[in-house]
């Protein structure tokens, strides 16, 4: 009787550390104009999957699964797939910070990735396009490089997807070492024969969008690591722009700044995170761009 009391007092303990551990937690969407039309209960669950996710070092742990966040066996977000890459399959991994994982998207298919893979899908090409979620929290140019090197060179990658700019402008990297550590993964992918986008992303406040009350508050409040105002390098930022246009071993490089200037609706819902139709965007975008290459390595008419 005295085990069993132990037991029981032992997991009373476990679940009330479990609710006071929940809520402590807090979103900024939570309160976000963009997730105006959820309940309570929607977006409290959206907050709590994100921060659950079980980590070791800067690898998710694989195998976890939530309401709206899965990860697979291999430790990426989203559907299974082959660690030995099919004969018939061209394999796109897409790497950044949690702007590219999806922190705040709804679903493993409304992140970046997600709407990529539906877009190129529609196109019926006769072979398998996988499209992979190598995105990890809190990741810059540094730990990008070190994922593809050690982690999916060994998945064979066709093309790997860079989406860069916030975590390093946040982590005060210069813009000389943006650019190095960008020709190390161009110089790496022409190395094992794969191709190297690198995409410069948005962030509110730093292209021509006009911005909501509540995301001009976000562009001006925005920290660095240093809680130093991240508008004050907005300099930084443009010389980001112009290291991108020196950047030739890649086979394409895209500045997408400028990529929600038309959108009058709210799409932040901190300084660089968006909302689902925000990954749609950039999904839609980065398709024109990423088409065209696997179609030229197909020998495919794109115009047909």
């Amino acid at each position: 009787l005295g085990i069993i009391g132990v037991i029981i007092l032992l997991l009373a303990i476990e679940v009330i550390a479990n609710v006071w551990w929940a809520m402590q937690i807090h979103c900024e969407f939570e309160q976000n104009e963009i997730f105006q039309n959820f309940d309570e209960v929607e977006k409290r669950q959206l907050c709590l999957d994100f921060y659950n996710l079980k980590t070791s070092g800067d690898e998710l742990i694989p195998n976890q699964s939530t309401d709206s966040i899965t990860i697979n066996g291999l430790g990426f977000r989203g559907a299974e797939f082959s660690e030995i890459k099919p004969s018939d399959t061209y394999r796109i991994f897409m790497v950044g910070g949690s702007t590219m994982f999806g922190a705040g998207a709804t679903s493993d298919e409304t992140t970046i990735p997600g709407y990529l893979q539906q877009f190129l899908d529609e196109y019926n090409l006769g072979f398998n396009l996988e499209v992979i979620n190598a995105g990890i929290q809190g990741a810059d140019s540094n730990a990008e490089f070190n994922l593809m090197e050690k982690k999916l060179l060994a998945f064979s990658p066709d093309l790997v997807l860079v989406y860069d700019g916030w975590n390093d402008l946040r982590a005060s990297n210069t813009p000389d070492v943006l650019k190095e550590n960008w020709e190390s993964m161009c110089k790496l992918g022409n190395e094992n024969n794969f191709d190297v986008i690198i995409a410069l992303q948005p962030i509110a406040g730093f292209g021509n969008k006009v911005l909501t009350k509540q995301e001009s508050k976000y562009a001006q409040s925005g920290l660095d690591y240093n809680k130093s105002p991240l508008s004050e390098s907005f300099s930084v930022y443009q010389d980001y722009g112009k290291k991108l246009e020196d950047v030739n071993a890649c086979v394409k490089t895209v500045d997408l700044r400028n990529v929600f200037d038309a959108e009058s609706e709210p799409i932040y819902w901190d300084e660089a995170h968006v909302s689902d139709r925000g990954n749609n965007i950039i999904g839609k975008s980065l398709n024109t761009i990423i088409f065209p290459i696997v179609a030229q390595n197909h020998q495919l008419d794109i115009f047909e």
